[in-house]
């Protein structure tokens, strides 16, 4: 019976395409990974050989958070990506569309761990047991390289090997009273050129963006893995991926935790 690629043979795949920018609309057949585990093996491997160029993991994201995308996928749960150092951005960033395949911007809490998140021991992590560890949140935009995916052959597997399609992380600054905030009811918004193109609530992420935390901490624990002090984890797009035209300034903004901007240029 045939057991399918290697993880090292997927993240070669994956560098190749990356180097050729090129349009991968839906995910070879032979290059899929057999199952979760091994997709996950894949983006670690990938990573590691991201390294030099973007950075060491410096957090996650967290994708697919919607059930009805679970069924297309056949997936039980999310997914993760890995968020590398040196694709974290502050308040603002230029873009150049010739650095990218398809760009797409999703509107997000970033939540940064005060301490060390252990691996769960007795029960799994859930809102309560998570929140001690957090140490602040904010606004922020996630980066997102789909390669040109055609959404109607949408590849779980494809998208874990993917680092979740995290091409960067934009923060706003933190939030000074983020805690007297209620994280479930927060509105909003994303614009173009001053146009409004998407909104969102954050209680639709998951019930509320501890659950994502919870989530990731507990499958994290499952892969030997952990949040460390100091990571952001991307929690979950709260406003549909808005994908960018060339020549056009976005802005993200969350009511109490802040705006981010990104202008795509040719």
């Amino acid at each position: 019976m045939a057991r399918g690629p290697s993880p090292a043979t997927i993240a070669d795949y994956l560098l190749k395409v990356r180097k050729a920018k090129c349009t991968v609309a839906w995910w070879p057949k032979d290059m899929t990974p057999r199952d979760e585990r091994t997709g996950y093996r894949a983006q670690a491997l990938l990573a590691k050989a991201l390294a030099r160029s973007e950075g060491e993991v410096a957090g996650y994201k967290i994708g697919l958070t919607a059930p009805q995308i679970w069924e297309q996928t056949g997936l039980k749960s999310p997914v993760y990506g890995v968020i590398r150092r040196k694709r974290i951005y502050n308040r603002s960033v230029t873009l150049r569309a010739r650095d990218w395949v398809r760009l797409g911007l999703e509107l997000e809490i970033i939540l940064t761990a005060g301490e060390d998140i252990p691996r769960p021991r007795r029960k799994p992590y859930d809102k309560a047991s998570v929140a001690p560890y957090i140490g602040s949140a904010r606004a922020g935009f996630e980066l997102i390289e789909d390669r040109g995916a055609d959404y109607s052959r949408l590849s779980a597997m494809a998208l874990i090997v993917d680092v979740g399609w995290n091409g960067g992380s934009l923060l706003a600054p933190v939030a000074k009273g983020w805690r007297d905030l209620d994280l479930t009811k927060l509105k909003g918004t994303v614009t173009f050129n001053g146009e409004t193109v998407g909104k969102g609530i954050s209680g639709d992420v998951m019930g509320h963006c501890y659950n994502s935390l919870a989530w990731l901490a507990n499958k994290l624990g499952e892969h030997g893995q952990q949040v460390k002090k100091g990571m952001i984890v991307s929690t979950g797009s709260m406003v549909a991926c808005q994908f960018i035209p060339p020549g056009t300034r976005a802005v993200g903004r969350i009511e109490g935790l802040g705006e981010i901007a990104v202008d795509y240029r040719i």
